[in-house]
């Protein structure tokens, strides 16, 4: 299982049997910039604070 987090907010989990970018496991989650900004208060995000724990 990868968990997917931007600073300490779980974003999403996915469920694989191999290595992930950033990207792919966004994509996998259905992440919605937009919604993730205005549900968490944020002005706007860096793609570079996003991070992969297995």
């Amino acid at each position: 299982m990868v968990k997917v987090f931007y600073e300490d907010i779980l974003v999403g989990e996915v469920l694989t049997n191999r290595s992930l970018t950033v990207d792919e496991a966004l994509d996998l989650i259905g992440f919605e910039e937009q919604a993730f900004i205005e549900e968490n208060g944020f002005d706007d995000i860096e793609y570079n604070v996003f991070k992969i724990v297995y």
